[in-house]
């Protein structure tokens, strides 16, 4: 629909304000795509986001929680946001404020506009002006491995338009790192090549997106003032931070003040605050189109940002203190992003998350949570045990100099938004002594199947991998049924008992599985000669009986006593 003080144009035009583009499940099942208008009008009726791939859901929600930092700023108090909170979008006061930002800036969102075409530079052009197949415009399409693609043959010839605009949102966020197209006026291109700048601003991260019980909710949960400054370093300041549509159109040059060299790696006043890396100009990029198809694409080098201290300013991110980041840059403290393991399970690292202090010896944090967990806790504190959410991780695990992607993060938690903002610091220690018998059973488990194998005289590394995928697999959906029921209110004591009763019963279950499954030869046994150390070596018998006995001794001894939260470690936990 046009804006009524508008007239039609002859120009092919598709603006994401008020065309159907975004992908989004409705509350009551049902699938839709919906304009930026429409999302945040109806975003109270509207369960998640989707995307043709999941990372697009992460960035796409980046997308409407910085239409939200336009519309309201970075400086609100808490009850602004308690207000939005409790009325939601329907509300004709906060109805007509986003509906009123997202028309006074509605001309910076058509994706075909001839002089400020959405997340694009108009005129942009190489020296022999060509351009790339849309392969180069969607993020899983790996290269030389067509199969592993969402799209094939024909679909990469052509797409359109909304298609097109969910990918431009997702590269800008994720592209990886390599050579680009050179643009002509990039003073860093050099023989007609852009050469590598690092990775898109979200592929630094470890992700987080707290989802509410619906897209309102989702926005809300994500949504962080510069109030939570108060609670870490007085000294940081969001400066200058809008969204880029509120900025002049880019070129195809770097932009001063936000292209960060390589010396200044580290320079915190790159980053200006939570709206400017949410739709951070990683690359600069143009869409060639017929009509409202698009049919190609044009992908250079944007605004260099390394991640290294942008704890105060990127809110949706875990960090992790990196002593070999501070040697390089000769900082005394410096922050990394803490990306996911796509070889771990998001229930495994969730103790840090509800854990605030997670000291070294010197007294300064090893790892930080996500700022809005700090935010929530400011505000919801114990309350929020009412608050039912799921904790969703997004990430991208680069291959090759980072110039390939090679697996990406898609993992949620449903949990009670207390175990993340309650003030108790016991529900963190208890949520690290439940992880880590977890992880200590599996590890006895492993060993159990090594020692059947060497009573068969067996290779034990693929058994003892077998035996930990069946492990974790097994506790995955446990672990996950258990911290969905945990609150506030309960007895940490008692429930860490509860989850030690039930891991122990399924590892002498698991471990029955496994001598059950043992061969005659590994029933008889058999003496292995194994190195003692400082030259010696020893005989032992190895065989299924044994192995047990071994398996049930080690349980005894990580289950022994199973005290609750803020009990000795080696007393609780056992040591080897």
């Amino acid at each position: 629909m046009l804006n009524s003080r508008e007239k039609p144009e002859s120009r092919t035009s598709f603006n994401l304000m008020d065309r159907a583009w975004i992908p989004v499940t409705m509350l009551d099942g049902s699938y839709a795509e919906m304009s930026i208008i429409g999302v945040l009008a109806h975003a109270d009726e509207i369960r998640s986001i989707e995307g043709d791939i999941s990372l697009q859901r992460f960035a796409l929600s980046r997308l409407l929680i910085a239409v939200l930092y336009g519309t309201y700023g970075n400086d609100f108090p808490i009850e602004i946001w308690r207000d939005l909170w409790e009325y939601g979008p329907k509300d004709p006061e906060i109805a007509q404020m986003v509906r009123g930002y997202c028309e006074e800036y509605r001309s910076r969102f058509d994706l075909f506009d001839p002089v400020a075409p959405f997340y694009q530079v108009a005129g942009l052009h190489t020296a022999k002006h060509e351009m790339s197949g849309l392969e180069r415009l969607v993020l899983d399409v790996p290269g030389g491995e067509p199969f592993f693609t969402t799209r094939m043959g024909e679909g990469l010839r052509s797409m359109n338009a909304a298609e097109a605009a969910r990918w431009l949102v997702t590269m800008q966020a994720y592209d990886a790192s390599g050579i680009k197209s050179g643009a002509v006026g990039d003073p860093r291109v050099k023989g007609g090549k852009g050469y590598p700048i690092g990775v898109a601003w979200v592929g630094n991260l470890g992700g987080y997106l707290i989802e509410g019980q619906n897209l309102w909710q989702t926005l809300l949960l994500n949504f962080v003032s510069d109030q939570i400054l108060n609670l870490g370093d007085s000294a940081v300041e969001w400066q200058d931070d809008v969204p880029v549509w509120e900025r002049d159109p880019f070129t195809e040059k770097p932009e001063e003040e936000f292209d960060q060299s390589a010396a200044e790696t580290g320079d915190t006043t790159f980053f200006h605050g939570p709206a400017t890396l949410l739709t951070w100009q990683s690359r600069r990029i143009l869409l060639a189109h017929e009509e409202s198809t698009v049919t190609g694409v044009l992908m250079c080098n944007g605004d260099r940002l390394k991640p290294q201290n942008a704890q105060h300013y990127e809110m949706m991110s875990g960090w992790r203190r990196s002593e070999t980041q501070e040697k390089s840059l000769k900082k005394p403290l410096v922050y990394m992003p803490r990306k996911h393991d796509p070889t771990r399970a998001l229930w495994r690292g969730v103790p840090l998350l509800a854990t605030r202090d997670n000291d070294t010896t010197d007294g300064v944090p090893s790892y930080l949570r996500p700022r809005t967990l700090d935010w929530l806790s400011q505000i919801f504190g114990d309350d929020g045990q009412h608050v039912p959410v799921r904790l969703h991780a997004f990430g991208v695990e680069y291959g090759n100099q980072e110039a390939v992607v090679d697996s990406s993060v898609d993992d949620f938690l449903d949990l009670n938004l207390t175990v993340l903002t309650t003030e108790n610091p016991e529900m963190g220690q208890m949520l690290d002594k439940a992880v880590t018998v977890t992880d200590q059973g599996i590890g006895a488990l492993r060993n159990l199947a090594a020692n059947i194998a060497r009573a068969e005289g067996l290779p034990v590394e693929a058994p003892r991998q077998k035996a930990s995928e069946l492990g974790y697999s097994t506790f995955d959906s446990l672990f996950r049924r258990w911290i969905s029921e945990l609150d506030g209110d309960d007895d940490l004591y008692a429930k860490y008992r509860e989850w030690c009763e039930l891991a122990r019963r399924t590892l002498i279950r698991l471990g029955g599985r496994l001598v059950g499954q043992a061969s005659p030869r590994a029933i008889v046994g058999r003496n292995v000669t194994v190195a003692a150390g400082s030259g010696d070596y020893r005989t032992d018998h190895y065989s299924v009986a044994l192995a047990e006995v071994w398996y049930r001794g080690r349980l005894n001894k990580i289950f022994s006593g199973m005290e609750g939260p803020g009990t000795d470690r080696a007393t609780s936990l056992g040591q080897d």
